[in-house]
């Protein structure tokens, strides 16, 4: 069936998967089948930082005559605000054989707005050689509006964020007794994905920023929202009275990072940049500091 409003032709949505690409747009009067899968091009998942980057995508298809020229066109669609963004991208295509697969690359643009953005991908498939200046005349085969699917909605970060706060675990103030204890960190975030798996490790520094080879972690953690908190406890022992401690703590690509049997985190042999996501570097911040004891500042003179 046509719609002759837009001279496009009416696609239905399947569930079927071939190579890892869902075919989601098929077109049952010229029997052809269109399927896309998209990604960052560096880092093959559908997460960007908020600079933004190089998407790819990676398109299958059936159906169609061997030799003859088409054109894809990838056009960004703002889920949230219902709206196109940015110009098409397009890409010929002559194919060998009615059935195969082609990449094509196109820019996604930085968020610099405060929140996530997703980003539907619409993918047409053009009869002929089409670009901007033919495209609202030229005949579309075989479309692909997705709005909720994982394989054509992308995601581009607005700036990540982790705060930090600190306490005795006993008594929720801001000392431990002289002997240690147990400081309990509470990390708030933002503009987490939910799902994705993170891993929190931290290190108990002193004020100038001195190690203590202290350590707490969680492996892996993965956010049921954008936005919440969650809690890392670091084991004092004995031997720090006097001095005041502060936890510093990153979030890190679970898939990027190890932590070996002692506790120190490590990056994994060739992986992929960036891997520290955020982090809360200010160790001068009285909500994260634990006195020790009594301080030895805070002693009095002789």
């Amino acid at each position: 069936m046509t719609d002759r409003r837009h001279n496009v032709l009416i696609v239905l949505t399947v569930a079927v998967v071939i190579a890892g690409v869902p075919l989601q747009a098929v077109n049952a009067q010229e029997g052809i089948v269109l399927g896309s899968k998209v990604v960052e091009d560096s880092d093959d998942n559908r997460f960007f930082l908020r600079t933004g980057g190089i998407a790819r995508d990676d398109v299958i298809y059936k159906g169609l005559t061997p030799g003859q020229r088409y054109t894809l066109a990838a056009q960004l669609f703002d889920v949230a605000k219902g709206e196109t963004v940015g110009e098409p991208t397009f890409a010929g295509l002559t194919p060998e054989a009615a059935e195969g697969s082609t990449s094509f690359q196109f820019p996604v643009p930085p968020n610099r707005t405060r929140f996530n953005i997703d980003y539907a991908v619409y993918l047409t498939l053009y009869e002929g050689e089409v670009d901007a200046t033919s495209m609202a005349g030229a005949r579309s085969l075989a479309e692909i509006r997705d709005t909720k699917g994982e394989a054509t909605v992308i995601q581009v970060h607005a700036v990540q964020r982790v705060t930090v706060a600190a306490a005795d675990a006993a008594d929720g103030d801001q000392s431990l007794p002289g002997q240690g204890g147990i400081i309990r960190a509470t990390v708030d975030y933002e503009n987490l994905v939910e799902g994705y798996h993170y891993t929190l490790w931290g290190e108990l520094l002193k004020p100038s920023g001195q190690a203590t080879g202290i350590y707490a972690s969680i492996p892996d953690y993965a956010p049921e929202g954008k936005k919440g908190s969650v809690t890392m406890e670091f084991t004092v022992p004995k031997g720090f009275e006097g001095v005041a401690l502060v936890p510093s703590i990153g979030l890190y690509h679970k898939s990027r990072v190890g932590i070996d049997d002692k506790g120190v985190l490590y990056v994994l042999p060739d992986a992929k940049v960036p891997v520290m996501i955020a982090s809360d570097p200010n160790l001068n911040v009285p909500a994260k500091t634990v006195a020790i004891g009594t301080l030895f500042e805070d002693l009095p003179a002789e």
